[in-house]
């Protein structure tokens, strides 16, 4: 591929009749501009036009969208010009979930994923714990045992010959357990006689001592013993999470569960100048969501920041089997899950959510799950008729919505839940979910056409750093529902994927409307924000796994280019 042709100085307009064929262009008519990018294909997301050759901003929104012919009036004045032939324009990709923070935490600490058996994990921690002083902690993770071949978590016994004076806090992919060795086990005074906590459990072997593997609730045993990170690396995290995510190509980043202390920081990066895509922020539940309720929604003027929802967390992970399940696992007859979100506690923030506008979104995996969210959803919607309600139509989520009840599916629908998936969970997840929950329940699991088939609204994101945050990745997710080879097993429901157009969608559109921006953004129309993912490859056309030979060129929000490869 050639390079990306620019020019910010006048160009001549015989040279643009040369090279366009498209007639004489009258300074007079020359039409005020910031960017023209041409001779390209540009994917709208727009039905009444769903291709085209050209767009036109100015002043952060899009002006005019058309073929190279109709641009002629534009490409004069002070207009920076961009000829992206060879390149393949799409809307601003928005991821729906993400954990920007951790994603720069990834970046700093020990990062474990993709490690693909145990032996090799117990390496790179020995290594990376050879640079770590005696008294600190080692922190990292991203590690996920799914198809090791050992078929088991780690112990801190795997752990403990070299980190015998270094406690260690090493979160699984999911974010939902942690490794700790012997010494971080010491600290937090956690023995066989420990009780798990509300919501959380302690593993423990045959013989009843602790493994070292904390679940859900159990994690903050540990995490309070972990000294803070100062402003300096908690904004170095932050940004760098912005960065890479920005690299991706995405235009925004919703923001699953965070505080007022981190979007302080996002403000200093915005005005700062290095916030390279948009933020819509939810706020974790409890201290910081009634801060929310309190002081109500902010967008920012030029809305870069849109801070506007409450997290909650209604179980774990199925992997760590921590999702509340109706019936037990398969491979662990006693255990249900974990219950994470109380209605006594909920409901009543639920319904002040209702009146002042909040968005709530609510991580959801197992079917008992699912089922307790709709039903505080509905009692909330019961107790606050639409004229009262801030929004007629509160567009409240559940994040990843895994495993539904054929009884629960329809209810979607009916109160208007949206539904935030993950697709990229599926290429793991087919390796270790038919232990968990067997053929039967497979059956109402990781569905998505049929669900949108009903009616319902589904959302998507990465969940990043769980995964990658690659939208390559979650689109080949959505239209493949296998993994990198193509393998999947006879339980997994392969009709369950979806269309190249409607995967489009669902990250760029859908997306916008999940967070109530779909006027403003989402797909390339005069009159919304110039938000652009421009790729050297066409995404729409080829074999699946071609999706991952495309590079994201140029990464434009608002008509200003936030990141060129």
């Amino acid at each position: 591929m050639g390079k990306i042709s620019m020019k910010k100085t006048l160009l001549s307009v015989s040279a643009l009749v040369a090279s366009f064929a498209m007639g004489s262009v009258a300074n007079a008519a020359c039409k005020d501009a910031d960017m023209v990018i041409y001779n390209t294909k540009i994917y709208t997301v727009n039905k009444e036009q769903p291709t085209a050759e050209a767009v036109v901003v100015k002043d952060s929104k899009i002006v005019h969208v058309g073929s190279n012919a109709s641009i002629q009036d534009y490409m004069c004045g002070s207009a920076a010009l961009y000829n992206l032939e060879g390149r393949y324009v799409y809307p601003g990709f928005t991821d729906a979930h993400v954990h920007v923070k951790n994603i720069g935490r990834r970046e700093y600490l020990l990062n474990l994923q993709g490690i693909d058996d145990l032996q090799t994990m117990i390496d790179k921690t020995r290594e990376y714990a050879a640079g770590v002083k005696d008294g600190e902690w080692l922190q990292g993770g991203r590690w996920i045992e799914k198809k090791w071949p050992e078929k088991r978590f780690p112990t801190r016994h795997d752990i403990d010959p070299f980190t015998k004076n270094k406690p260690v806090y090493l979160k699984r992919a999911a974010g939902h357990s942690i490794l700790t060795n012997s010494k971080g086990l010491e600290i937090a005074g956690i023995t066989r006689d420990t009780p798990d906590p509300d919501g959380g459990h302690i593993v423990k072997d045959e013989n009843g001592e602790p493994t070292g593997m904390l679940v859900d609730n159990a994690m903050e045993l540990i995490e309070r013993h972990i000294p803070e990170a100062s402003y300096e690396q908690e904004k170095a995290y932050i940004q760098a999470g912005i960065d890479f995510m920005t690299r991706m190509g995405w235009t925004q980043i919703q923001e699953a569960g965070g505080s007022y202390a981190d979007v302080e920081i996002i403000k200093d990066i915005h005005s700062e100048g290095k916030l390279g895509t948009r933020m819509y922020y939810a706020m974790w539940m409890g201290e910081e969501g009634n801060r929310l309720i309190r002081e109500g929604r902010q967008i920012s003027e030029d809305n870069m920041i849109d801070i506007a929802g409450i997290k909650y967390m209604a179980d774990g992970a199925l992997g760590s089997r921590g999702a509340a399940m109706l019936e037990p696992y398969s491979d662990d007859p006693h255990n249900h899950g974990l219950v994470l979100m109380k209605r006594e506690t909920s409901v009543p923030v639920l319904i002040e959510a209702l009146k002042k506008g909040i968005q709530i979104e609510t991580h959801a995996i197992g079917d008992a799950a699912n089922r307790d969210v709709l039903n505080f959803y509905e009692e909330a919607f019961n107790a606050v008729p639409p004229e009262e309600r801030h929004f007629a139509d509160p567009r409240w989520r559940i994040e990843h919505a895994q495993i539904i009840h054929p009884d629960d599916q329809q209810r979607f629908i009916d109160l208007g839940v949206i539904m935030a998936i993950e697709p990229s969970t599926v290429k793991g997840d087919l390796y270790f979910a038919i232990d968990r929950i067997q053929s039967n329940r497979l059956n109402y699991a990781y569905l998505w056409k049929s669900m949108m088939e009903k009616g319902a609204v589904v959302a998507a994101g990465t969940d990043a750093p769980v995964e990658i945050g690659d939208p390559r990745i979650e689109f080949y997710s959505l239209i493949q529902r296998t993994d990198w080879n193509g393998y999947h097993n006879k339980d997994w429901h392969v009709e369950e994927r979806i269309t190249r157009e409607a995967a489009l969608e669902m990250l760029t559109l859908t997306n916008a409307y999940a967070a109530r921006q779909e006027d403003i953004r989402g797909s390339i129309e005069v009159g919304k924000l110039a938000d652009f993912t421009i790729f050297d490859r066409d995404i729409m056309e080829g074999a699946p796994i071609k999706v991952m030979d495309a590079t994201n060129v140029m990464t434009v929000v608002g008509g200003k280019i936030t990141y060129q490869k």
